[in-house]
């Protein structure tokens, strides 16, 4: 056998045992979350040494983050995404309700496609992160978030305080917690897209209102 051939060999191997590891360590995080998940448990499970594992990952949160990191990524890209239909298009003091509702829906059903394409990873960041490095991943996308709305509001003329930072931090904290709750209650698809609709209209009826009157000063 030629070197070249040996190692394409052991390429596979070391691809085989980490696809094992990160099979196992699913089942273990699921079960048991990070913070209660043993390393040594995740390389029984797999049928591996500790040895090989720790010879792929540095570190249990080395193959938590193996497991999520691409997958948040994309949903941060996601979160940070103008559409073509988006509201410095129309002006969101000007526009009538059904122009929010409109743009708020696109994206909260663009989220929830996401989720279910992705559902055990996100699963597993949402339910099972705690104790990881990605325990508080959920701040980045609120840091997108409350910026650009914050953007907006200076956009329509609003004198930014504190309070209405306050707020608006609590706000795009609450939306992304509301988010959650389908992982929470495992909702079926048809079951997490009635209950973003519902949400919505409340959550787009109240927006406006405010929005109103922070420009109305």
């Amino acid at each position: 056998m030629d070197n070249y051939t040996e190692k394409i060999l052991a390429d596979k191997d070391e691809l085989n045992t980490r696809a094992k590891i990160l099979r196992a360590a699913k089942q273990e995080f699921f079960t048991n979350g990070f913070a209660d998940t043993n390393v040594r448990a995740i390389a029984e499970k797999a049928g591996v040494t500790t040895g090989a594992l720790y010879n792929l990952f540095d570190n249990k949160d080395g193959i938590f983050e193996a497991l999520v990191s691409g997958v948040f990524d994309e949903f941060l890209d996601i979160v940070t995404h103008h559409d073509i239909f988006d509201a410095e298009n129309f002006g969101m003091k000007t526009s009538d309700l059904s122009a929010i509702t409109e743009l708020s829906q696109h994206r909260f059903l663009k989220m929830v496609d996401f989720f279910y394409d992705n559902w055990d990873a996100m699963k597993l960041i949402v339910c099972c992160s705690k104790g990881s490095s990605y325990e508080h991943i959920f701040d980045k996308a609120i840091d997108v978030t409350e910026r650009e709305t914050l953007q907006w509001l200076k956009q329509d003329g609003v004198k930014m305080s504190r309070r209405i930072r306050f707020f608006i931090h609590v706000m795009v904290t609450s939306h992304f917690e509301n988010l959650k709750e389908i992982f929470y209650h495992n909702l079926k698809k048809s079951e997490a897209v009635e209950y973003i609709l519902d949400f919505n209209v409340y959550h787009c009826a109240g927006w406006k209102q405010y929005w109103m009157e922070q420009v109305k000063g």
